[in-house]
């Protein structure tokens, strides 16, 4: 090994991608069993319990990215690269669990609402993704610090939002789709200016870097002079997403009610017969 776990990624040679690797499956397995189950063994936790540990998460994942940020920066600018503007900042999609948790955490009315949206939404989803396309592991091996803090904020995301909603803690409405969608384009308004000043691609609505389709359609926009419009589509596009957790958790609660109310018919039923 020609590295240490704190070591950065341009100082790590002869490296290729630890994505997909054994060590990084045994990760993805891991998470999506586990972190269903122990949400389901949890689901009758007090919630003024869930408050308090939403609050201690908001705080270590503040401090955590405020080292991270720092570790990265000492490196690139004590090899002369310079303060990276264009890529350690924290306005990527995945940055607002950070900020959403804070305002969820310390927050009450519309701010709380519109955060847990997002959580048990976007950020869910991103989070699952982010499990197994973990971007961190092309730039760093697994047993590093950046392999470390890139998969465990991702299962920190999807585990969060998965927590809430098996605990009852949020309970998604069809409004919830507009409601978690707000903190994205509050973002992109500090993103957007950032992207175009500097070239760089936070919340992925510059060039849709990664994501095959949408990098095309970027390319072909910007070409015609036309890359704003691209902004907009890629941000109106993370609104039918959170469909992929809204209507099957609609279905969850539909299913349920119809099971609650069956049983007082039932009840009914039972004690009919007994005086019969």
């Amino acid at each position: 090994m020609n590295y240490h776990f704190f070591d950065y990624k341009y100082n790590i040679e002869n490296f290729q991608s630890d994505l997909f690797s054994v060590p990084h499956i045994i990760f993805i397995v891991l998470s999506f069993l586990l972190v269903p189950t122990i949400s389901i063994l949890l689901r009758k936790i007090n919630h003024k319990k869930i408050d308090k540990f939403i609050k201690i998460f908001s705080i270590a994942w503040v401090v955590l990215e405020i080292v991270k940020i720092t570790w990265e920066s000492y490196w690139d600018i004590s090899t002369g690269r310079g303060f990276n503007t264009g890529g350690i900042l924290p306005l990527y999609t995945c940055s607002l669990f950070i900020y959403t948790m804070l305002f969820a955490a310390w927050s009450k009315g519309k701010a709380k609402d519109y955060s847990l949206a997002f959580i048990t939404t976007i950020s869910l989803i991103s989070g699952a993704i982010g499990i197994v396309q973990c971007n961190g592991l092309n730039y760093y091996p697994f047993w590093t610090f950046g392999g470390f803090y890139s998969m465990f904020f991702h299962l920190s995301m999807f585990a969060t939002g998965v927590f809430l909603l098996f605990t009852g803690y949020k309970k998604l409405e069809w409004k919830d789709m507009i409601k978690a969608w707000v903190p994205m384009l509050i973002l992109s308004v500090i993103a957007s200016p950032v992207n175009y000043e500097y070239g760089a691609d936070y919340m992925q609505i510059y060039e849709g870097s990664g994501i095959p389709f949408f990098s095309t359609l970027s390319g072909i926009l910007a070409d015609h002079g036309l890359r704003f419009v691209f902004t907009v589509i890629m941000l109106i596009t993370y609104i039918p997403l959170t469909l992929v957790i809204i209507g099957p958790a609609k279905l969850v609660y539909f299913i349920n009610n119809k099971r609650k109310n069956k049983l007082p018919n039932k009840k009914l039923e039972e004690i009919s017969n007994i005086n019969q």
